[in-house]
């Protein structure tokens, strides 16, 4: 008879708390990002697909396209600097695009700048403080110092994994299922089922 009580308030109490819950989980979905994105949203500068996961704030900035996929989730809560932290995905000018595939996951504290273009694949697994840019910040020579310096694309195939503290830069191309161990400064072509490491990167071994 206890157990018959027991389980009968049991399902009263998730009867009545499952609209919370649904609640709950919606805040938790968007709260991140819905509220400090309104206007690129408005703007139609932010294409958002079915079921993204917010869990740290997520700021789009810039007046380019950020397109962000199918069940992709951005910030872990048990990551470092959590709710103190964001992630920036930043569109720099009107023709800059960052476009990020499906079922992508990213830790926290990430930077994606595109003066160009970025495009990361389906599956892509993201480390805490990574850096993707796809231009130099500023010009080489002394006198362009206050300048963007060149300007190229970033290319990250499907199912890659960034490991913590990755810094990609300009013209780099990373092929399917390709790894990049902690700390990586990475630039250039490298192909698929590789373990890329070191500064400047290149390969470990193959997968």
């Amino acid at each position: 008879m206890r157990n018959i009580i027991f389980n009968l308030l049991r399902f009263l109490y998730r009867l009545i708390n499952k609209p919370f819950n649904r609640f709950r989980l919606h805040y938790r979905r968007y709260s991140n990002f819905i509220w400090p994105n309104k206007l690129n949203l408005i703007k139609k500068r932010i294409i958002l697909h079915d079921k993204p996961l917010f869990s740290q704030l997520t700021l789009c900035e810039g007046a380019g396209i950020v397109e962000i996929g199918k069940y992709c989730s951005f910030g872990y809560k048990l990551g470092g600097f959590h709710r103190g932290g964001s992630i920036e995905l930043q569109a720099r000018y009107k023709d800059s695009r960052i476009k990020i595939g499906n079922n992508v996951s990213t830790n926290n504290n990430i930077m994606l700048c595109a003066a160009n273009y970025i495009e990361i694949d389906d599956n892509t697994l993201i480390g805490q403080y990574v850096t993707i840019m796809d231009h130099e910040a500023h010009g080489i020579n002394p006198e362009e110092r206050r300048k963007v310096g060149k300007i190229g694309e970033v290319i990250i195939g499907k199912n890659v994994w960034l490991g913590n503290n990755v810094t990609i830069l300009k013209n780099t191309v990373i092929g399917d299922n390709t790894i990049v161990a902690t700390g990586a400064v990475v630039s250039g072509a490298f192909p698929a089922n590789v373990i890329l490491g070191g500064i400047p990167a290149k390969i470990i071994k193959n997968l």
